[in-house]
């Protein structure tokens, strides 16, 4: 029987519709809606595999979750690394919070072996071009990383699972 796959795309920590950091209400509210759309997409669509981005933000929270679920399920990860500086301008604590999400991994994935000025690009569409679905953080916005990699799994025919940041109040 084949894997079945998906990607998470999602804002970093700014592009977030809310305070990331101190908002504690709204974080928890959108971490729960992450976590029932993964559970969603496992038991929907069949998904059994998983592949992070691994920046900061939506992708280290679609990681961390997919982590925890694997105590649950039949689940594994893979991490898809732009290039190997991708965390060279990050604080202690989110570069320590990367290592333990590597460690824990199924699969480590190189997708550039420097970076360059589109290497996060060919990392969603790499995410994307291995996947039967994509959930998609989104805050509205329709410019950016985010946006593209949404039109990008549409030109290809995915199923999109959308979590609307805008919907938290």
């Amino acid at each position: 029987m084949k894997t079945k796959t998906c990607c998470c795309t999602g804002h970093r920590p700014k592009g977030f519709p809310f305070e990331y950091s101190t908002d504690k209400k709204r974080r928890k509210a959108y971490l729960n809606m992450l976590e029932e759309k993964l559970k969603f997409v496992i038991s929907f669509y069949g998904i059994t595999n998983f592949i992070s981005g691994m920046a900061l933000g939506a992708d280290l929270d679609f990681a961390e979750i997919v982590l925890k679920l694997r105590k649950h399920y039949p689940v594994t990860l893979e991490c898809a690394i732009p290039c190997p500086d991708q965390t060279l301008m990050w604080n202690g604590a989110d570069k320590l919070r990367y290592e333990s999400i590597l460690k824990s991994a199924d699969k480590i994935n190189l997708i550039s072996e420097r970076y360059t000025p589109d290497c996060m690009l060919k990392r969603n569409r790499y995410m994307v071009d291995k996947s039967e679905v994509l959930i998609a953080v989104f805050n509205g916005v329709e410019r950016g990383g985010t946006w593209y990699t949404i039109n990008y799994a549409k030109k290809n025919n995915k199923q999109i699972e959308i979590i609307d940041l805008c919907k938290l109040n």
